[in-house]
């Protein structure tokens, strides 16, 4: 098993690295999180345990790229929030469907971080639409940014959709075509096409 660790703290590292190899795992150690993102599809990691606290505005956007599935393997995300999460950012956590989240480096952290590794705790996080949970993740036809965010509502193939950044929907509009998107439901996942049908709050689209 595979660990990409994503961290900049030796308290953090030294903390984690040992119960990673008690486990059985293969630690790989990233101090950079944007280098671990654009080398994470060739790491093909089956577990990620990322430090939130050290890269409050990045996380979102890795969590997302990661469970997409692009890299061809989908794998746990285990989030360690040094600094306690609002519940907004617990329902993002939910929504991008965050595998575990522990909150010390102390005993009783490490064990519930182990306790995840060996497959002691399920899952603690995920939103689901009709008892399926639902994630969508896709390139800008006009731009090429890659857009993570939240799906908020889903229905025979139409998705509500709320990008983490909104700058990058912007310039998209009703009749547009997004022909590079990746659909996930119960963590199958896809390559899908998208029909825009609106864009205000949310991006309203159809699977196509």
């Amino acid at each position: 098993m595979k660990a990409l660790l994503v961290a900049e703290d030796d308290n953090t590292i030294n903390a984690i690295l040992p119960a990673l190899k008690e486990t059985g795992a293969e630690p790989i150690v990233y101090r950079w999180l944007l280098k671990a993102l654009d080398n994470v599809e060739e790491i093909a990691p089956d577990v990620v345990i990322l430090s939130t606290a050290e890269y409050p505005r990045h996380w979102k956007t890795f969590v997302q790229f990661t469970k997409s599935g692009i890299g061809g393997v989908v794998p746990k995300v285990i989030l360690y929030n040094a600094r306690a999460m609002d519940n907004a950012e617990k329902e993002k956590a939910r929504s991008l469907g965050v595998f575990g989240m522990f909150g010390s480096l102390d005993a009783a952290g490490i064990e519930e971080l182990k306790n995840y590794l060996n497959g002691k705790s399920g899952p603690s996080y995920g939103v689901m639409f009709g008892g399926a949970k639902i994630e969508f993740v896709f390139t800008n036809p006009k731009s090429d940014c890659l857009v993570t965010g939240s799906v908020r509502k889903y229905s025979n193939g139409r998705i509500e959709f709320e990008s983490d950044i909104p700058a990058l929907v912007k310039n998209i509009v009703a009749g547009d075509t997004i022909e590079r998107a990746t659909f996930g439901e119960n963590k199958i996942y896809k390559h899908v096409g998208a029909k825009v049908l609106s864009n205000g709050k949310t991006l309203e689209l159809k699977l196509t």
